[in-house]
């Protein structure tokens, strides 16, 4: 069907008009053009959070910043190694081998803070991995450590007292004891912090005696589970 030249001019001209016209914006009533509002500004590179910007410290009676990151009498704030002198440089911790060669041998051990004698000083307790032939009973696998908060400073080494080494050595004989991960809570509601320790092989769940030990009583909880675990926490 051919139309008129007349009739085809005005459908072309109603047709590139309608292409022309930028479309309606629907709008709620006295919001004003959305269109004519300028964009945001952008924030400056490297100018951190757009959000935010400097704020002074907060400073006590004698004029010393109490904000993290700031300063104490005039001095930066800084931290010491003082490993040696706390006596925690027993604690060596391993984890697989040098050459990495399996999963296992990347992540490993954990740390838990806690007062475990009800003294009123927080206590530590360093859990250590393992290694391939340790867990073959090829060689003694490395061992958690219990240090004792002498209240000045310093600490003191009673994993052996303690019973929390997390190692069953003997030679020939599978060890099945790698530390993947350790939480503290007192899970008999007996007043005394008690210890899961989360491993490669089965965990252990060290129950407080209140008198500076602990005893394994994983099986008997039922929560030994085997296998790998890691991460572990009480809810």
């Amino acid at each position: 069907m051919r139309l008129p030249l007349g009739l085809a001019i005005v459908a072309l001209s109603f047709f590139w008009t309608a292409l022309s016209t930028p479309p309606a914006t629907c709008q709620e009533p006295g919001l004003g053009n959305p269109q004519a509002q300028p964009p945001p500004p952008r924030p400056a590179r490297n100018s951190g959070m757009a959000t935010g910007g400097a704020h002074a410290p907060i400073r006590d009676s004698k004029s010393r910043p109490i904000t993290a990151g700031g300063f104490v009498d005039g001095a930066p704030v800084v931290f010491i190694d003082i490993t040696k002198e706390a006596g925690l440089d027993k604690f060596h911790h391993r984890s697989g081998g040098s050459e990495k060669s399996t999963i296992i041998d990347a992540p490993g051990s954990g740390v838990a803070l806690l007062d475990y004698d009800n003294d009123g000083w927080l206590d530590i307790y360093l859990l250590n991995g393992s290694t391939v032939p340790s867990i073959k009973g090829q060689e003694r696998p490395p061992r958690a450590m219990l240090f004792h908060n002498y209240h000045d400073g310093t600490f003191t080494d009673v994993t052996d007292k303690a019973g929390v080494a997390n190692e069953r050595w003997k030679a020939g004989v599978a060890n099945e004891r790698w530390g993947f991960g350790v939480a503290v809570a007192d899970y008999d509601n007996d007043g005394w912090p008690d210890i899961y320790v989360a491993n490669y092989g089965k965990n252990r769940l060290y129950h407080n005696n209140h008198d500076g030990t602990f005893t394994d009583v994983a099986e008997k909880a039922g929560v030994t589970l085997g296998g790998w675990s890691t991460g572990p926490t009480w809810g």
